[in-house]
């Protein structure tokens, strides 16, 4: 399997990065991106002195109500990183400021209570950030020191540390000791997530190899070994995470690649079955096909990725199965999926997610504070990203 990491793979990752980075500096603001922008930013929590300071609400409309009796927000990290994301690689104004507030938060929160399995579990506050808590109704284990999953949280997040060293957040932001010895304390929670065939269980009490989350792993620990090694200077631990990208890599391509079907699987269990993809079904399983891809692990010309998007081209396309460009708000019982498009978009269906962005600006755009739910921030960070592309290229919808 030597030939799945090649030059021109790793040549790829570099640019496609390197165009992330450069999207911002040099498209000039559109009113889609300053809403989209405005609004993520406004979902942090900025009063000084309280546990949520720097932390950002998945949305705007409340998770629950408290024991109370008032509406509480949820603080999800998974989602609050791919919003975050969206202001880095679009280079928004105050970008790195936000971005600063959330890692301060983040760190301080990889504590035993908040971080019961080594990542922040989701939290809660009230929508002016009082009353931060990680469990509102003990009862509910979604609602009480819930974490979805530890690999996606911890991987994300080192993308956020990297994408906000390039986006000219201060190195002395990222690199005293003290954080230093976080972020690889957080990393390590990771690394024992790692099995012998390169993958990540998605917790320790959740033993399922996600495809998804495995591509999110590869690309965070390939952005924390270039953190490692261009902040830190720390060249031991740069070839530690760059060794265990790379076996993510080589295990997702080894396992989780269907030879007969020319998709990916969706996952691998402890007893390393693995089940066929059912593209009937867009969540987990056709929106999984377009991860590899989104997150770099297989680059725009691969088999696998162009026999992916062909088939969700082919299912997807208002005769089977509503169509994802057009009508996307019936792929997903009203979410958006922008994620996918976002992977789209790099596979070259350019004309494809302009469409999907209309449709999108038509079914959420629809008054000038908020966006329709169902919505989260991970939704306006894609959306941020393809906006930007697209304005980039000229094909801004």
């Amino acid at each position: 399997m030597s030939s799945i990491i090649n030059v021109p793979a790793l040549i790829f990752v570099i640019c496609f990065r390197l165009t992330c980075c450069c999207l911002g500096a040099e498209t000039a603001p559109t009113p889609d991106t300053d809403r989209l922008a405005h609004w993520i930013a406004g979902q942090q929590c900025l009063t000084p002195g309280l546990s949520s300071y720097g932390a950002l609400k998945q949305g705007s409309a409340p998770a629950a109500t408290g024991p109370d009796g008032k509406p509480y927000c949820c603080i999800n990290p998974y989602f609050a990183d791919l919003g975050i994301l969206g202001l880095l690689q679009a280079r928004t104004p105050d970008c790195t400021r936000v971005a600063n507030r959330w890692i301060g938060w983040y760190l301080s929160h990889l504590t035993p209570q908040s971080a019961p399995e080594g990542v922040p579990c989701d939290h809660f506050c009230r929508s002016d950030g009082e009353g931060e808590t990680n469990c509102i109704k003990p009862s509910d284990p979604l609602l009480c020191r819930h974490t979805d999953a530890t690999d996606s949280a911890a991987a994300t997040f080192f993308s956020v540390l990297w994408a906000a060293h390039q986006a000219g957040l201060p190195d002395s932001a990222l690199a005293s000791p003290d954080q230093k010895q976080r972020v690889e304390t957080l990393a390590a929670v990771l690394l024992k997530l790692q099995q012998s065939d390169g993958l990540c269980w998605a917790k320790a009490g959740y033993r399922v190899k996600f495809l998804e989350d495995n591509s999110e792993v590869f690309a965070g620990l390939r952005d924390l070994a270039d953190l490692e090694r261009d902040v830190f200077h720390d060249s031991n631990h740069a070839s530690l995470y760059r060794q265990a990208a790379e076996r993510v890599q080589r295990g997702i391509f080894r396992e989780l690649r269907d030879p007969q079907a020319r998709l990916f699987f969706v996952a691998q269990f402890e007893n390393d079955q693995r089940t066929p993809t059912n593209l009937d079904q867009w969540y987990p399983d056709t929106q999984a096909q377009l991860w590899p891809l989104l997150f770099g692990v297989a680059d725009a010309q691969d088999f696998t990725t162009r026999a992916a998007i062909a088939a969700v081209n082919q299912h997807w396309n208002g005769r089977l199965k509503p169509d994802w460009a057009s009508a996307p708000g019936q792929v997903n019982e009203g979410w958006l999926e922008a994620g996918d498009a976002c992977a789209m978009l790099l596979g070259g269906e350019t004309q494809k997610v302009r469409t999907f962005f209309h449709a999108a600006k038509q079914l959420k755009f629809r008054n000038s504070d908020d966006f329709a739910a169902p919505w989260t921030i991970a939704d306006a960070g894609w959306l941020l990203q393809i906006s930007v592309r697209l304005a980039a290229s000229g094909n801004a919808p």
